[in-house]
């Protein structure tokens, strides 16, 4: 197949309620740049801690266009993936990431009960994520990986090959799961739209920053329509989308690389059923990856991480989409002949160690970057980045302890090539030991 249906998103139209763009010269205590889950995130939680801050969202398309409109849809109550492979035999850092993996998940528990209080449509569903080996090697490295997730708090079970048929269509020889929430995202980014709205935030969508500006007292946003938002405190957090705004400053070294997804038709139910029984997420625990989720009678189907430049060619790169379903129809080849209904691409920003960047510039203290947020956890971790950001912002140095601790790990991240090496001498020897 060459011929996909591209479209931005599966989760959202052409057809979309757009705010007013900004126009003339205005000015609030706090802009936030990026109307994605950081963003938003940033938002929700400086007006939690105080109701009086004037605070703007500029956004250059609409609230969830980009990552946070077109990911996969599900929340892992995961550190960043690549913390996963550090020493566990150091008792200090195996505690740093059971802490984090407790803060994901206290920030995943207080963002259902939002979703619960305020009637946020956006399909939140309590599930499970299974990691499915298809060979000894993989079978390996679930055995590795098991205790591993145990350590850190998640909930995880093991499975044989004939337990493990039941989550897949394809040959499983075991299988590895944990809990996970799926969601509608570009939903869910709606419904944090609508509550900001609400609190009397002021969005402005399709709206471009064209350079930041710094004065002695104050922050200048220009727009690329001429007009300006002049503010106290920025908030930068535009992910992939960094390089587009003159800054005027250095920001941290990160790459920009594109996922992509496909979505069938709807399938009858015996088909559904050939896919998984159980119709949970699944995935492979492989470098290259390739995950699936059944989704409203259809299979949604995402993987590749490809270096790019976030340009709408990136978006509807051919040959990743030839590959993608290439490697759906290996799992599944009874849907040779099933229609695909849309194919997406969409762009994240990490750097090596997959921890975001959440900090102060150095040019400037009153611009505080929140970004990076790319990899499995990406979406969990951009909806808690708000805590993260308001004591940044309100000049409180310690009143939250925990989000210090966190912005601290963060900072203090380093890749280490021992991780993979680590990583690779474990699943050996589990291999060898078989």
């Amino acid at each position: 197949m060459r011929d996909f249906p591209f479209a931005t998103s599966f989760w959202f139209g052409t057809d979309i309620e757009t705010a007013s763009c900004l126009e003339g010269q205005q000015i609030v205590d706090v802009a936030v740049i990026g109307g994605g889950f950081a963003g938003l995130s940033v938002a929700y939680h400086l007006k939690q801690s105080n109701a009086d801050v004037r605070i703007a969202i500029v956004e250059a398309k609409h609230v969830g266009y980009g990552a946070s409109g077109r990911n996969a849809g599900w929340l892992m109550s995961m550190p960043p993936l690549v913390w996963m492979l550090d020493n566990f035999n150091d008792p200090q850092r195996l505690d740093d990431i059971r802490w984090t993996a407790q803060f994901c998940r206290n920030n995943i528990a207080e963002l259902s009960q939002f979703v619960e209080r305020e009637g946020v449509d956006c399909d939140w569903t309590p599930t499970h994520h299974t990691l499915v080996a298809r060979n000894p090697l993989e079978v390996a490295t679930l055995r590795w990986i098991a205790p591993r997730f145990e350590a850190v708090g998640l909930d995880c079970t093991y499975y044989e090959k004939k337990q493990a048929q039941q989550f897949v269509g394809y040959s499983a020889t075991s299988a590895l799961t944990y809990d996970i929430v799926t969601i509608q995202p570009y939903k869910l980014a709606r419904g944090l739209r609508q509550w900001l709205i609400q609190q009397g935030v002021d969005l402005y969508e399709n709206t471009r920053i064209a350079y930041i500006e710094s004065t002695k007292h104050d922050i200048r946003l220009a727009t690329t329509q001429g007009a300006s938002l002049t503010a106290e405190k920025v908030i930068v957090a535009t992910n992939a989308y960094t390089n587009s705004i003159d800054l005027g400053i250095a920001t941290p070294s990160a790459s920009i690389y594109h996922t992509y997804m496909l979505a069938t038709e709807p399938l009858r139910q015996d088909l559904l059923d050939r896919i998984s029984e159980t119709q949970t997420p699944f995935g492979d625990p492989s470098i290259s990856f390739y995950i699936g989720r059944i989704h409203q009678h259809r299979l949604l189907f995402n993987g590749i991480d490809r270096a790019s430049q976030n340009t709408p060619a990136d978006d509807q790169h051919l040959p990743s989409f030839v590959k993608l379903y290439t490697e759906m129809l290996r799992r599944f080849p009874f849907l040779k002949s099933t229609p695909i209904a849309i194919a997406w691409g969409g762009a994240v920003q990490q750097n090596s160690t997959e921890a975001p960047i959440v900090r102060p510039t150095a040019h400037n203290p009153n611009i505080i970057l929140n970004m990076g947020y790319g990899g499995g956890s990406g979406v969990g971790m951009a909806l808690l980045s708000g805590r993260l950001t308001t004591d940044l912002v309100l000049n409180h140095a310690t009143k939250d302890s925990e989000a210090k601790r966190l912005r601290g790990l963060y900072d203090a991240s380093h890749f280490s090539v021992l991780g993979p090496v680590r990583a690779a001498t474990g699943v050996l020897k589990t291999l060898l030991c078989r």
